[in-house]
C-alpha cells in the first residue's frame, strides 16, 4: 500500500491542475452562473460580518428580515468566511483558491479508487490527469461553489467505505462516517452515492452484509447529521419565508420531471455530455472503459460499484430533470466516474492490465505507438476542455453582470451605508411562490435589500417596500425604458444613473444628455430614491 502512495506522477499532476483553476483567480464573480457564486460569496460575507453563527446562513436579499435562508449545510462558505477572517477581509480570490484546493485534492482519493482497479498505476494516473482537465472540473473547480468541496467528499466517501470494508478498524469506520455524513449534509442530491456504497458492500460480504450492524451503525450515523440540518434548516425557512428551494415545495422546483417527456431535454442532455462533460474524445474513451471494465468474471466484484455509480447518477438526472437541465454543474458528479472509465483504455494503450476481453487485446497490440495515442487523446481533451472553458468564462450573460459590477462597486462608496436597496431584476422562477432572488447587485453594492421583477414594477410596489424601510430603487435601464408610464413615474422622482449619482434628472431629455456624459458601463444603471 505504501508504494501506492509514493507514485512520483503524482504530486506534478496535482499542482498542474491547481496551477489550471488559479489562471485568472482574482476574476470578479460574473462569470458562468455568477448568480449562485454571488450567493456563496454573500454567504461567505455575511459571516465574516456578522458573526461566525455556522447554523444561520444569511443572504443578502433578505428585506427587512434576519436574512437566514433554507440552504445545504453551509460548510463552504464557511470555511471561506474563516479564511476571510484570517485575511483581514472578503477577497474573492481566497475563496476561488480554497474552491480549486478541495477539486485538486479530489483526486487523492480518485487516484486510490484508481488503483483497486488494475495492478499498475497507469490507470490512476491517467484518471487523475483526465479528472482535472474536464471542462466541468476544470471551471467548476474554481467557481466559488460547495460543488468542489462536494465532490472531494463523494469521491472520498467512496475511499473511506472501501477501505473500512477491507480492514474494520474503528478509526477507518470515523472516517468512512464523517466523509460520508458531511457529503449527504453539503448536497442532498449525493445520496445517489448509496448505489455504489451498497454494490461496494456486496462485493466484498455478498448478501450477508445486510445482517452486519456495524453496516446499519454506518447507514444511521451517516444520514443523521444531513437529517439534523435539513430539520433546522426548515425551521430557518419558516423564520424567515427564505428558502434556495432545496426540496421544491416552495422555491424553484428543480425536481420537476416533466421534461423527461420532451425530446429537447434530452437533445440538451445528450449534446451537454458530449461535448461539455467529457467532450468528444472523452466519450469514445468511456464507452470503451464501460465495455472493457464490465465485471463479467466472478474475480471482477471490485468493479461493481462502477456500474453502480453510473447508475445512481443516472437516476439523480432523473428525479432532477430540471436541475439538471437548467444548471451545468449539477453534472459535475459524473466527471470523477467518467475519468476512470476513460482512463482505463489509456492504461492499455500504456501495455497495462487495466480491463479485460478484446479490447484490451486490441489496445494492447498497439505497442509503443500505444503512447503516441494516449498522447493525442489527452491533447484533444485538454483542447475541447480550453474551448469549453473559455466559453464559460464569458458566458452570454457576462456583459450584463459586468455591468452590474461596475454599478455596484460605484454605488458601494457613494451610497450610505445600511441603506436598503429595491433592485429590479429577470427571474425566470418569478411564479415561485418563495423563490431565491437575484444576488449581484446588491453583493457588490454591499447592501441588503429586495429583488422585484419587470412584472412588479409599479409606483404602489416601490411605495410599499418604502414604507418597509426601502431608501432606493437600483435597476438595469433597459428593463424600465420599455414601460412608459413606469418610466413617467421614475422621472417625477428623479432618475439618476450609477455613474452621475447623486446628480438626478426629472425628464428624458436631460436624463439622456446627462447620462452620455459618463463612458463606464455602469450609466446604464438607474437608480431612485423612494
Amino acid at each position: 500500500m505504501r508504494g501506492r502512495w509514493m507514485d512520483p506522477w503524482l504530486p506534478p499532476l496535482l499542482l498542474a491542475g491547481l496551477a489550471l483553476r488559479l489562471l485568472d483567480v482574482d476574476a470578479p464573480l460574473i462569470d458562468q452562473q455568477a448568480w449562485r457564486q454571488v450567493d456563496t460569496a454573500a454567504m461567505a460575507r455575511n459571516y465574516f460580518v456578522e458573526g461566525y453563527d455556522l447554523l444561520r446562513p444569511r443572504i443578502d436579499w433578505r428585506g427587512m428580515s434576519s436574512g437566514v435562508v433554507e440552504t445545504n449545510f453551509p460548510l463552504f462558505p464557511y470555511l471561506v468566511a474563516c479564511l476571510y477572517g484570517v485575511a483581514g477581509g472578503a477577497y474573492e480570490w481566497l475563496a476561488r483558491s480554497l474552491a480549486a484546493l478541495f477539486s485538486v485534492l479530489t483526486a487523492v482519493p480518485l487516484y486510490a479508487l484508481g488503483r483497486r482497479l488494475s495492478p499498475g498505476p497507469m490507470l490512476s494516473r491517467c484518471a487523475v490527469a483526465i479528472y482535472l482537465m474536464l471542462p466541468l472540473s476544470w471551471f467548476f473547480g474554481r467557481a466559488v461553489m460547495p460543488e468542489g468541496l462536494m465532490i472531494l467528499l463523494s469521491v472520498t466517501a467512496l475511499w473511506t467505505f472501501q477501505r473500512w470494508l477491507e480492514q474494520s478498524r474503528w478509526q477507518r469506520f470515523a472516517c468512512a462516517v464523517a466523509a460520508a455524513g458531511l457529503c449527504f449534509a453539503v448536497k442532498i442530491p449525493t445520496l445517489y452515492l448509496g448505489f455504489p456504497l451498497v454494490a461496494m458492500a456486496l462485493a466484498r460480504h455478498g448478501w450477508m452484509f445486510l445482517r452486519r450492524p456495524s453496516m446499519w451503525l454506518y447507514l444511521l450515523l451517516a444520514l443523521l447529521p444531513s437529517v439534523l440540518w435539513y430539520w433546522h434548516a426548515a425551521g430557518l425557512f419558516a423564520e424567515t419565508q427564505l428558502t434556495f428551494g432545496i426540496f421544491g415545495n416552495a422555491g424553484y422546483d428543480k425536481w420537476s420531471r416533466d421534461l423527461l417527456q420532451t425530446a429537447d431535454f434530452w437533445r440538451t442532455m445528450t449534446e451537454r455530455f458530449v461535448f461539455v462533460i467529457v467532450t468528444p474524445i472523452g466519450v469514445v474513451l468511456v464507452a470503451a472503459g464501460i465495455a472493457g471494465l464490465w465485471p463479467a468474471a466472478k474475480d471482477a466484484r471490485h468493479r461493481w460499484f462502477l456500474f453502480a455509480w453510473l447508475g445512481g447518477l443516472l437516476a439523480y438526472v432523473l428525479l432532477v430533470p430540471e436541475g439538471n437541465r437548467k444548471l451545468h454543474y449539477y453534472q459535475l458528479p459524473f466527471v470523477p466516474l467518467a475519468a476512470l472509465f476513460a482512463a482505463a483504455p489509456l492504461a492499455a494503450l500504456l501495455g497495462e492490465q487495466a480491463m479485460r476481453g478484446p479490447i484490451q487485446t486490441l489496445l494492447v497490440r498497439a505497442g509503443r505507438s500505444g503512447r503516441w495515442w494516449v498522447a493525442v487523446a489527452l491533447a484533444g481533451v485538454a483542447a475541447a476542455s480550453a474551448h469549453e472553458v473559455a466559453d464559460y468564462r464569458r458566458p452570454p450573460t457576462y456583459g450584463y453582470y459586468q455591468t452590474c459590477l461596475a454599478a455596484g462597486r460605484a454605488l458601494d462608496v457613494k451610497l450610505p451605508k445600511g441603506a436598503l436597496v429595491v433592485v429590479g431584476d429577470l427571474d425566470d422562477n418569478e411564479a415561485a411562490p418563495f423563490r431565491a432572488q437575484s444576488p449581484t447587485l446588491l453583493y457588490y453594492m454591499n447592501r441588503k435589500g429586495w429583488q422585484i421583477t419587470p412584472g412588479e414594477f409599479s409606483a404602489a410596489r416601490l411605495d410599499s417596500l418604502g414604507a418597509l424601510g426601502a431608501e432606493f430603487f437600483v435597476v438595469a435601464g433597459g428593463f424600465v425604458l420599455g414601460k412608459p408610464a413606469f418610466w413617467e413615474h421614475l422621472l417625477t422622482r428623479g432618475v439618476a444613473t450609477a455613474a452621475s449619482f447623486p446628480e438626478a434628472w426629472h425628464d428624458k431629455a436631460s436624463f439622456l444628455a446627462g447620462a452620455n456624459r459618463h463612458a463606464g458601463p455602469e450609466r446604464h444603471v438607474l437608480i431612485v430614491r423612494l
